[in-house]
Parts: C-alpha cells; structure tokens; sequence
C-alpha cells in the first residue's frame, strides 16, 4: 500500500514537470501528518509566501518557482523514501528539509549520493560534523539550545540538582546530554537520566521516583504530545520542580495539552524571538494571517527564510543546477529578519541567537535571550 502511495505521489511530480518544463522544483520534507504535523505544516507555510512573493517579481531567472511537498511523518524510514523520491525528480534542484534530527541524519546519506542541495531546520550537532557537503543548517544546535536552559537554571533560578528525561531519539537526547553537561558544568547536580520510549503515554511511575530524588528542576528532551503530558503528570503528582524543554513545546498546543494551570512557569528555549519584536517579523505575521486564517507557527518565519536562503542561492548560482547552488549556498551571506545568515565550512551558521520563553497565561514571554 505505501509503494502505491509512493509511485502515485512521484506520478504527481513528474506530472506536474512535465506540464511546466522550466519550472524550478523545490522540495520540502516535514511531518505533515501525525502528532508534529502543525509545526511540519505552518513551517512549509512560510516557504509557500516567499515562493508566491518570487514569483509574483518574475520568478528566478525568468523560471517560476515550485513547492514540492513531502510528508515524512517524523519517521526515518518515511523520510529516505522522501529523500529518495526528490533525489530521483531531475527537476528538484534543491531541498529544504527534514525538520526531526531523527529523520535528516539517515537522509543526508541518500542527498549527499545525488548531489542535492539540503537546507534543514533540524538542529542536533552531529548532522554538520559527518562531513557531508550538501548540508547548510541556518539555525541554532542543540549546543546552544541545551546550554542556554542550563545557565538560567543554575545563575538565575539558583538550581542545584536536575532530573533529566528525553525521548532516546536524535533530537530529544542529543539536547538533554547538552543540557546536562552545561548545568554541571556551572556546578549543578544531575540526579538521574532517563529514558522513555517515544511512544509513552503514561509517565507515572517516573514522576513517582523523580519525587523522592528532591530536584529542583526537570528537563525534558522530546516533542509533542509527550512533553505536554509529562508536565501534566508532573503537576497532578503535585511535583512542583521548575519544567524545562526544548523547540517542540513552543507552541500553544503545549500549553492546551498540559493544561493551562498545569502549563504556568514552564520554560522553552526557542531559536527565534516573538513575532512582535520587529516591523518585519510583525510584516510576515500579518501575511501569514491574511494568506492561511490563522496566525504563523513556530517555525513559520523559519520556512520564509528557508525559502530566502534558497532562492538567493539559485539567482546566485552560475547554473540553475545541483552543484552550482550547493557551491553558491556556501557562499551565503544576507541579511533576514531573523538576523544575518553566513555558513563556516561545515554548514553552519556563524552567528545563532537562542530564547528563552516562559509560559504565562495561555501564551508565552521571553525571559532571555543569548547571541
């Protein structure tokens, strides 16, 4: 049934090749079903404006510019029958893409074999250390993301001894080990890691042990559903410890699935600052509210930039080509409105500022920020 699937969804794209022979495809991989699909969606919002946008000026050298979406359901088996499908579509000069850690390190393997160009959002360490050379990542690591959280809790909260629990996946675990490291390292005690399957729903006999361990805060390394569920049980088991998690608890699902009581006080790190901070991040709010209804995800300024980065890349480039747009992505050097974007040697970005939100009421306010 999924091979039917598959053929059925590359049967589509060469279709729609075929039928605008100059079009330049772009492909973009996110869950776009299951539990992480509003963040996979909303983020592949923000390229659909900036496309429209381009192509509303005459596209990219006279060539329009089309989205090619693909669903790999923040599944790594899912996501190299993407990565597989893109690489094999000659018209796809270029991907943004995948946006679970989990899912974009087994990719870059099958992007790397067929040269394509590989803009993710995904933010564990390793992917720009394996030395593959398609890969350029505009946002901040989990070594930024961890140690932020890490130094506000030990300097500001005046946090002695921490709980960690994460989910064993690429992500999760990769960003509470940096967390765990950064909060000893200004004289924090870990008093316990574990880990739950990704799957888990019931986390009770957890919290029970993580009470008799007196911590002073938990950090959880995963996404949703299960962060909002671990601080429900949490907070029901009367554990009052501060709760500390990553990217995939910044959005008010979180907040609606803990519990707005439940939820108050929980601190999120964030890679960007609050759609209001800025006339141009108020700007895409507005675009985005007027184009889909509703206002912009998480990461949907982040798609907007993607798509950015891409394009100046390709009129860049010294052909509408694979090899020509990785060699002028690593030349990259603009200007945002989430701030300047430059790559080092590996992929990187050079300059990479990180938030920290806190929830209060039904939304939440940045209490730091780093870089």
């Amino acid at each position: 049934m999924k091979a039917t699937h598959l053929a059925l969804a590359m049967g589509a794209v060469l279709a729609a090749t075929s039928a605008h022979g100059q079009d330049l495809v772009i492909g973009a991989a996110a869950p776009l079903s299951g539990p992480q699909a509003v963040f996979g969606a909303s983020w592949h919002n923000g390229i659909k404006i900036y496309f429209d946008e381009v192509n509303a000026a005459g596209g990219v050298k006279g060539r329009k510019v089309v989205l090619s979406q693909g669903d790999d359901k923040a599944d790594p088996r899912e996501g190299t029958l993407v990565a597989q499908r893109f690489c094999d579509n000659k018209a796809v000069v270029a991907v943004i893409g995948h946006f679970n850690s989990g899912v974009t390190i087994p990719s870059m393997d099958v992007y790397s074999d067929c040269g394509m160009p590989q803009v993710t959002l995904s933010s564990n360490p390793r992917i720009t250390t394996l030395n593959f050379k398609q890969i350029f990542r505009p946002i901040a690591n989990d070594l930024r993301q961890g140690g932020l959280p890490a130094e506000y809790a030990a300097k500001t909260l005046n946090a002695k001894a921490a709980a960690i629990v994460h989910d064993k996946q690429a992500f999760g675990q990769g960003v509470s080990e940096v967390f765990s490291a950064e909060f000893t390292k200004h004289g924090g005690k870990i008093t316990s890691v574990s880990g739950v399957d990704p799957k888990d729903v019931d986390f009770t006999p957890l919290v029970t042990k993580l009470k008799t361990e007196n911590v002073d805060v938990v950090y959880f390394g995963g996404v949703m559903p299960q962060i909002a569920l671990m601080l429900k049980q949490m907070r029901e088991q009367k554990l009052t410890a501060a709760f500390f998690t990553a990217d995939g608890g910044y959005d008010t699902s979180f907040i609606d699935q803990a519990g707005e009581a439940n939820a108050q006080g929980a601190l999120v790190s964030f890679q960007s600052p609050p759609y209001d901070s800025s006339p141009a991040l108020k700007s895409f709010a507005d675009k985005y509210q007027k184009a889909f209804g509703q206002a912009p995800g998480p990461y949907s300024a982040y798609g907007y930039m993607m798509g950015a980065i891409v394009v100046e890349a390709m009129k860049a480039a010294s052909a509408l080509e694979r090899k020509p747009i990785i060699d002028a992505l690593r030349g990259t050097k603009m200007n945002t409105m989430l701030g300047p974007v430059e790559f080092d040697d590996k992929g990187e970005i050079k300059t990479a500022p990180i938030f920290l939100y806190r929830v209060k009421g039904k939304d939440f306010e940045l209490v730091h920020k780093s870089g």
